[in-house]
């Protein structure tokens, strides 16, 4: 724990807010699901689980539960917007949003404590896939079509107060941020940090086993962007590549269904389901972001930036056997292996712009991932950057992932614009962290479902090339769609077993 005198001494050096925390052992077996359900779970508020593969076994790292945020900013063309405990306090008219998110980021000097986890504190939320009209300014030109939903563009959560799991080390991170002014600053931080330590001990358990599901089909879902105007959109974009236009175009389609169950029991279900290297729940009181996304954006630690273009999928097959046959097939099929290396190249050349000369290299090429129902084909990519480059101008030139979007990238933009339905929304855009320390993680939002009115929408998408058959690709993104339709269906099934199970007992 930071001691009185450690406190006043960051104070006297001139930093904004410190972190107080406090360690406890973390039991195998402990849920941040339950965790965040008992000790969150009221609004503007979040869950996020980061893991990876290592030689085929998964291995989760760290979960962050973030408490009750009473500062959020949302950004949208042309002005920020900063709230208080829920109420507007600053509106600000700007040319440029990103670089207003810049300046209020900068107002936070936070010590680099040694110890901590990666993210103690910082900028949690997401940024919209639109959040390239604020990057790009020839994009501002295309006419803008409504989302459907009354969201920001950029939303932020500025996250002081959270509870982070080290899954290696095996330990609870308690974290409370609080200003070095006067004494009473410091033990009003003490006493916030006291609170959520009695909270959260007797919660260190292992839950019951859960009711596992042998079989569940996926729900059905109405698509925004029917089949027959869809293949007519490929076929367009098409007409684009041949006159060189363009060399390809991630096209979406959007699905909605009904959907009574909440995004605690969602998120269970995706957890249940599979282990991916991003597990994610934004809790924004009247609709919620719940996803599990096998894609980074891209993540900074210190000076080094990992970004890890994903294209190229097949379904999962139903034995051992039949995931190798697959995987030797999406290897050797030329569009899938040339639409992945123009991706590379793209990812190479966006990382490259604020890199140092010769430090971007591709240290994986090539490889196929298996997650639950699909699998891909993967690469990374590594570069280092100057000490003064944060992660809001590596967002600028990186965003969006051209997995999302296409080659060229602001002209495959501009053709999105034109022939999806609808403006994307979170979709296609990133979810994750920004700290005051130069380090990021951001999750690409793919795999993710939208709560909001009682129905869940999913959105899934297909790299169309010149040589792409449009039935095909619409297969593809009812693909990628089917881990939320079968967790969707799980709740649901879940559900009906409890309700089943209640009027037995009650016999």
């Amino acid at each position: 724990m930071l001691s009185l005198e450690d406190f006043f001494a960051y104070g006297e050096a001139g930093y904004s807010h410190v972190p107080i925390w406090q360690s406890l052992p973390l039991p195998p077996g402990v849920e941040a699901i339950s965790l965040y359900e008992a000790l969150a779970n009221c609004g503007q508020d979040y869950l996020f689980e980061t893991g990876h593969y290592q030689e085929g076994v998964f291995e989760q790292t760290y979960s962050v539960i973030g408490l009750p945020c009473s500062q959020r900013i949302e950004l949208d063309e042309g002005v920020l917007r900063l709230y208080r405990d829920g109420e507007l306090s600053i509106r600000t008219e700007c040319g440029d949003p990103l670089a207003e998110l810049a300046r209020v980021q900068k107002d936070f000097r936070i010590p680099h404590c040694p110890g901590l986890p990666p993210f103690s504190g910082g900028f949690f939320g997401y940024f919209g896939f639109e959040t390239t009209r604020l990057i790009e300014s020839r994009l501002r030109r295309v006419p803008r079509k409504p989302s459907g939903f009354e969201l920001p563009d950029v939303l932020q959560l500025i996250s002081t107060d959270l509870i982070v799991l080290d899954h290696r080390k095996r330990l609870a991170f308690c974290i409370v941020h609080e200003c070095p002014k006067a004494l009473g600053d410091y033990q009003n931080g003490l006493d916030r940090l006291n609170r959520m330590v009695a909270h959260l001990r007797p919660l260190l358990v292992a839950p019951a086993p859960r009711v596992q599901l042998t079989e569940v089909t996926p729900l059905g879902a109405q698509s925004a962007f029917p089949q027959p105007a869809f293949v007519e959109a490929v076929a367009r974009i098409k007409d684009y590549i041949a006159a060189g236009d363009v060399m390809q175009v991630v096209l979406s389609q959007r699905m909605s269904l009904p959907f009574e169950e909440d995004a605690v029991a969602l998120y269970r279900s995706l957890y249940d389901l599979c282990d991916t290297p991003y597990r994610y729940l934004l809790n924004l009181s009247d609709c919620q972001v719940v996803g599990a996304s096998p894609e980074m954006l891209f993540r900074q630690e210190a000076q080094t930036v990992t970004t890890r273009p994903m294209a190229g999928t097949r379904r999962r097959g139903n034995a051992v056997a039949e995931d190798h046959r697959l995987k030797e097939e999406l290897l050797a099929d030329p569009k899938e292996i040339a639409e992945h290396m123009m991706l590379v190249d793209l990812s190479r050349n966006d990382l490259g712009r604020l890199a140092s000369v010769g430090s971007v290299h591709v240290t994986q090429l090539l490889n196929v991932e298996l997650f639950s129902h699909v699998m891909h084909i993967v690469s990374t990519v590594t570069g280092q950057i100057p000490d003064h480059v944060s992660g809001l101008e590596l967002l600028k030139s990186i965003f969006p992932a051209g997995t999302l979007s296409g080659a060229s990238k602001v002209r495959a933009l501009e053709i999105i614009a034109e022939l999806e339905p609808h403006s994307r929304g979170v979709y296609g855009g990133a979810i994750g962290y920004l700290d005051w320390n130069g380090r990021a993680d951001l999750a690409i939002a793919i795999r993710t479902a939208l709560l909001h009115d009682a129905r869940l929408y999913v959105q899934a998408g297909a790299g169309v090339v010149q040589d792409s058959v449009a039935e095909r690709e619409w297969q593809e993104t009812m693909e990628k769609s089917q881990l939320i339709r079968v967790a969707a269906g799980r709740c649901e099934a879940l559900a009906q077993h409890q309700e089943v199970a209640y009027a037995f007992n009650d016999r």
